[in-house]
């Protein structure tokens, strides 16, 4: 099968367009036909090796953790899907991504795809739509509350707030000054990250931009509580003045359903910026790098 592989750490100078085996599902598993795949700012800290010491790569390795195609052949004792069903897939960060034709995952990392959704909006919702769910989740948040968003503008940002919106709370964007305006349409609250608070005035924050990580923790009132997907700033937890959960996106098929469900009734929307062929993946993940206002997606 053809895959874009990353033959060492290091630029993008490292990918080339290869073929390799066709992987083969075991019990419990899927193999994927792969239609579209997203490309994340986590993949860009993989290719460059700055994760090699806690998730070595196999070299020559597959990135990309977000899919969306057609269940090709399933391993034994496999009941959730069946071949033909058009599904999306959350792969692990272990070198045998998605960046290919074929890919092959847990039957529990996958959900079925609406008709009402393209391949490659499927594909942009699963780390963005369970990452975003899941900070809120952590936070206990019930309706009427007030939650500080950081990174508001990003996927995963989008995902929270949008998820919030839907269980009642109410979402206020932390963004920069210049993007004031978008973020409040978005939330119907905004405010700029950048500042220095007058005093703390949140009781929870989500933490997803991490240069703008110590600003955020400074707006939450002391006994407060931040979920933090980005690296919490040294210090920031020795006073225990506020609580910080640091959170792993974590696979959740339950979870994806609902995200799913949410995008078809419209009120779960993740722009989809830029379109790649999988031949592009370099200009894919400089898309990414350069800061791109939306997914950038693979079409297979």
């Amino acid at each position: 099968m053809k895959a874009a592989l990353l033959k060492s750490y290091g630029d993008i100078d490292q990918f080339e367009i290869g073929e390799i085996p066709t992987p083969k599902p075991g019990p419990g598993e899927v193999l994927i036909k792969i239609e579209a795949s997203a490309v994340n700012p986590f993949d860009l800290i993989l290719r460059q090796g700055f994760m090699a010491q806690y998730i070595p790569l196999p070299l020559p390795a597959v990135l990309g953790g977000d899919a969306a195609g057609i269940i090709a052949a399933v391993g034994q004792g496999v009941t959730e899907v069946a071949i033909g069903d058009r599904v999306v897939a959350d792969f692990a960060a272990d070198g045998k991504g998605a960046h290919a034709e074929f890919g092959v995952v847990p039957s529990t990392s996958v959900a079925k795809l609406p008709a009402a959704l393209s391949f490659e909006e499927g594909a942009a919702l699963v780390k963005a739509g369970l990452t975003g769910r899941q900070t809120v989740d952590a936070l206990g948040v019930k309706a009427g509350d007030r939650v500080l968003v950081s990174g508001a503008l990003g996927s995963v940002g989008r995902a929270a707030i949008q998820y919030l919106q839907q269980i009642g709370a109410k979402p206020v964007a932390g963004v920069r000054p210049e993007r004031l305006g978008e973020a409040r349409e978005l939330a119907g609250e905004a405010v700029d990250i950048t500042a220095s608070p007058e005093s703390p005035g949140f009781d929870y924050a989500i933490s997803a931009a991490a240069p703008v990580a110590e600003n955020l923790i400074a707006h939450v009132r002391d006994g407060g509580q931040v979920a933090s997907i980005v690296p919490v700033p040294e210090g920031a937890k020795r006073d225990s003045r506020v609580i910080i959960h640091e959170l792993y996106h974590r696979t959740d098929a339950a979870t994806l359903d609902a995200v799913l469900d949410a995008a078809v009734r419209g009120v779960l929307v993740i722009p989809i910026s830029q379109t790649f062929a999988l031949e592009e993946i370099g200009a894919a993940q400089n898309a990414v790098a350069a800061g791109a206002q939306g997914k950038v997606v693979l079409k297979h």
